[in-house]
C-alpha cells in the first residue's frame, strides 16, 4: 500500500469553514451508500437531484466561499503542462478556469445539465454532460483528470487515464464537504500502483495521484 505525503498547509484562514452539516447531509448520505454499494441506482439518482435542484443558487453561494478554490490552485501549481485534461464534477465550472489555465485544452464534464448550461464559456474549453461512471473519452487517452467536490468512480478514472496519468481529487472543505472521500480512503479505493501526494489549503484538502514513476 502506497502511503500518502502529506505536504505543509497553505492559506489556512482562521475563521471555521462554513456550517454545512456534512455528516447529515442528503449528498454525504448518497455517497456512503455508492461507497458500499457502487451499483445503488437510487442513490446515484438522489445525487443528480440533489444538485439539480441546487443549481440556481450554486454560482452565488460558491462565489461567497473564500477559500472554496484554494485546494484546486494549491494542487495544480503542483503538476506540470498538460496537452488536455479533463474535470469531473465540474458543476457550473467554478474551477474549470483553474484548469484551463493549466492545459491546452479542457473538457469539463458533469451530470447535471442544469449545472453545466451555466458554465462560463472559455478558450480551449468545452463541456459535456456525462456520468462519472461512463465518460466518454477513450481507455488510457487523459493525462490530466480533476475532480473537485466529486463522487468518486475508481474503476473509470483507471480506465480513462493514460500511463503515467495524473489525478487531482480535491475537496473545498475537507470533511466538512458533503460529498468527501478522504485521501487516504480514495488511496485505497483505486489501489496500486500509484505515487500520492497531498496537502491542505484553505479550509479543503487536495491529493495528487500519479501513475508509476512519472511523479506529480
Amino acid at each position: 500500500m502506497v502511503a500518502v505525503r502529506w505536504h505543509p498547509p497553505v492559506d489556512v484562514p482562521a475563521d471555521p469553514p462554513p456550517a454545512l452539516g456534512a455528516a447529515r447531509h442528503r449528498s454525504r448520505s448518497a455517497l456512503e451508500r455508492l461507497l458500499l454499494a457502487p451499483a445503488d441506482e437510487a442513490a446515484w439518482d438522489d445525487l443528480a437531484m440533489v444538485y439539480d435542484q441546487q443549481a440556481a443558487d450554486w454560482d452565488e453561494w460558491a462565489a461567497a466561499q473564500p477559500t472554496y478554490l484554494a485546494p484546486v490552485a494549491a494542487g495544480l501549481a503542483r503538476v506540470g503542462p498538460a496537452a488536455w485534461a479533463v474535470e469531473v464534477a465540474c458543476g457550473s465550472g467554478q474551477a474549470t478556469p483553474l484548469l484551463a489555465a493549466a492545459a491546452d485544452r479542457v473538457v469539463a464534464t458533469d451530470v447535471s445539465l442544469a449545472m453545466v448550461r451555466d458554465a462560463p464559456p472559455l478558450p480551449r474549453t468545452s463541456y459535456a454532460v456525462a456520468d462519472v461512471r461512463r465518460l466518454p473519452f477513450a481507455t488510457g487517452s487523459v493525462p490530466l483528470l480533476l475532480a473537485l467536490n466529486a463522487v468518486p468512480h475508481a474503476a473509470e478514472f483507471d480506465r480513462v487515464l493514460s500511463p503515467g496519468g495524473r489525478l487531482l481529487w480535491c475537496s473545498s472543505f475537507g470533511p466538512e464537504t458533503p460529498l468527501y472521500v478522504s485521501p487516504e480512503r480514495f488511496l485505497t479505493m483505486l489501489g496500486p500502483p500509484w505515487r500520492a501526494d497531498a496537502g491542505r489549503a484553505g479550509h479543503g484538502e487536495w491529493l495528487l495521484l500519479s501513475r508509476g514513476s512519472s511523479g506529480g
